[in-house]
């Protein structure tokens, strides 16, 4: 184990620390998961990711996709 000593909002890591309390965890086990993720899947999102209304049209676009995933797969 080591010690990771950085510098945030004070705001911020207060929120932070009592939504982990409501969770029952400690905020080192949120920050250890956030880390870990991260390592797993490195990929950085900044603010709110967009939600996106699946229409007909796209909805049709993604049987395409799963239609050409599936012969390739036979292939």
């Amino acid at each position: 184990m080591t010690t990771l000593t950085i510098r945030i909002d004070h705001e911020l890591k207060g929120k932070a620390f009592e939504k982990a309390q409501q969770l029952g965890v400690p905020l080192t086990l949120v920050v250890t998961n956030a880390l870990e993720n991260f390592v797993k899947n490195p990929r950085l999102t900044i603010g709110e990711p967009e939600l996106i209304e699946v229409t007909p049209l796209i909805q049709g676009k993604m049987g395409g996709v799963g239609d050409l995933l599936s012969q390739r797969k036979k292939n």
